[in-house]
């Protein structure tokens, strides 16, 4: 074979081999490229993310062919965010890329104990005490900022500006703003309506003819019958005020609401009117085991008792005495329990002043005792009705401050409220 023909047969080869490996190639490469395209994934219409929800990527995926590889969602943060997936089959993968926006659209929640409040002339006004919750679902409570301190860009907060004036009649709107951290801003009203002023009038001087026979005989000291362990028990206030008027005494020109609204537990959110019926029902009990008869003004909240007519059922029963429950109401701070008895010149009840007084003083002494409650002693009044309209021996006792946090979850614990039925019974057996 001569030289020329032995090239061509070796270029022939070569180009059979080379062909043969150019194909080769060829055909892997196109195997490679039918499964990259046979590598699909497609998303859900879902491109907005709630601010702080639980939202996993993989639940952006509607269809998927391979093994999929999700990213992590950042909800705390808000704006854009650019998600790279990635889909797998053997050894060849692709990457798909999906833009989502976290949103924070849940606005926070505030939260009143009420939405309308009536209040006394004069009453003290404290909105914190009708705020039951301002929070933000996701971040949590929200800090109190007073109106004049917010800043422009605050965020976080809440706040209130308040122009109720309890020294004017009138309806007045208070408005609570909240705001969360990302801007979203929200408004709650109270309406707060204060009563009209009860003016105190001057009791003008009575001429014989005219004097009652009850404030005739106010200068007659009270005698105890013996024996007589009839106890009159008196839950202040009730379900429903009641600002008709009535006068504060017999022959009385002054005149003063039937029955008041009552305070309100700062902390507990608690109406003064259940807890001295909570009370009330407990020292019954108290009294009752030991021995005493037991007449109650109200067993429950929905009466309408004036002050008069609370007196009057302890002097139709003739009763040993009349306890009036009540609790006191004032600022934060303020702390302790007092009595109340009629005045030595009271002009409708003098006559029971004495006993009354006795009957305060033993109380009083026995209720901060048992209940480890600061004494702030006894002091006399003439403009209180329940007491004025009294023949028989009648106090207050305040027994404690509903408007201190601490005090008022002490007079709504079941476990304490026993303890002070039982300090004042002890102060009655005493009295006794």
């Amino acid at each position: 074979m001569t030289k020329k023909k032995w090239i061509i047969l070796i270029l022939s080869i070569v180009i059979v081999v080379a062909g043969g490996i150019g194909g080769y190639i060829w055909y892997q490469n196109d195997q490679k490229q039918k499964i990259l395209d046979s590598i699909q994934l497609t998303f859900t219409d879902q491109t907005v993310i709630e601010y702080g929800t639980n939202c996993q990527a993989e639940e952006l995926v509607a269809k998927q062919s391979g093994q999929l590889s999700a990213p992590q969602i950042d909800t705390m943060t808000i704006g854009k965010q650019t998600l790279e997936y990635k889909v797998s089959k053997g050894e060849l993968s692709k990457t798909f890329s999906h833009e989502i926006e976290v949103k924070d659209t849940q606005l926070p929640e505030i939260k009143l104990t009420k939405e309308s409040v009536t209040l006394d002339y004069g009453d003290q006004f404290d909105m914190k005490k009708y705020i039951e919750s301002v929070r933000d679902k996701v971040d949590g409570d929200l800090t109190y900022v007073s109106q004049d301190k917010v800043k422009d860009d605050q965020n976080n907060y809440y706040t209130y500006e308040s122009n109720v004036n309890t020294k004017k009649a009138g309806t007045y709107k208070v408005v609570l703003k909240a705001v969360d951290k990302n801007q979203n801003k929200v408004e709650k009203t109270l309406k707060v309506t204060v009563k009209e002023e009860v003016k105190e009038e001057v009791i003008k001087p009575q001429s014989s003819s005219s004097t009652t026979s009850s404030s005739s005989s106010s200068s007659k000291q009270y005698v105890a019958s013996p024996n007589n362990k009839v106890i009159v028990i008196d839950p202040g206030h009730q379900g429903q005020g009641n600002s008709s008027l009535e006068p504060i005494g017999p022959g009385a020109s002054t005149k003063k609401a039937k029955v008041a609204g009552g305070a309100t537990g700062t902390s507990t959110g608690i109406p003064e009117s259940q807890t001295t019926l909570e009370i009330g029902l407990k020292l019954r009990n108290e009294l009752q085991s030991r021995g005493y008869t037991v007449i109650m003004t109200r067993t429950s909240q929905g009466v309408n008792i004036s002050n008069k007519e609370r007196a009057m059922i302890g002097n139709n029963n003739n009763a040993a005495a009349v306890i009036h429950l009540h609790c006191d109401g004032a600022g934060s701070s303020a702390r302790g329990a007092h009595t109340i008895a009629p005045a030595s010149d009271n002009p409708y009840c003098s006559s029971i002043y004495s006993a009354s007084s006795r009957l305060a003083q033993n109380v009083i002494s026995s209720y901060c005792a048992k209940t480890g409650i600061k004494s702030r002693g006894v002091s006399y009044r003439n403009d209180l009705s329940g007491l004025n309209w009294s023949e028989v021996p009648a106090i207050y006792i305040e027994m404690g401050f509903i408007t201190n946090p601490t005090e008022d979850q002490l007079l709504n614990d079941d476990a304490f409220q026993t303890k002070c039925a039982q300090g004042i019974a002890d102060g009655i057996d005493a009295y006794f």
